[in-house]
């Protein structure tokens, strides 16, 4: 048997932060809604079919997704393909709906993985 472990945070950014998390979540947002767009637009009848572009591609396009990083941008492009990849399957008990279209006014979120960011807490801090 596996245990895993979470952690959730509160954070208090900056205001310098807190725009490099809105930028982030406009970023990932975007690679997100290009993937349900290709998805959307697949067509059975259709020989070639349009591809999605990739975190690098949609970079190119869009000079502003640089200033973000890229781990989190490549991270959504992996939770579409894993979106994908249960959608399609088989052997999935119950079906899972189409993907839907990110908004502003929905919950923000996007992870890193675990060798992307290093936290550091003043223990001062944390004392009570």
């Amino acid at each position: 048997m596996t245990i895993l472990k979470a952690f959730k945070y509160r954070i208090y950014p900056t205001t310098k932060q807190d725009v490099l998390l809105n930028k982030t979540f406009g970023c990932v947002r975007v690679v997100w809604n290009h993937n349900v767009e290709v998805f959307n637009k697949f067509d059975k009848n259709q020989t070639e079919q349009l591809q999605p572009l990739t975190t690098t591609q949609l970079k190119q396009k869009h000079e502003w997704m640089s200033e973000v990083s890229a781990a989190a941008l490549q991270q959504k492009e992996m939770d579409f393909k894993t979106f994908k990849k249960n959608y399609f399957s088989k052997s999935r008990k119950k079906k899972i709906g189409r993907p839907a279209f990110k908004n502003r006014d929905s919950n923000q979120s996007y992870r890193l993985p675990n060798q992307k960011f290093t936290t550091t807490f003043d223990l001062k801090k944390l004392e009570r």
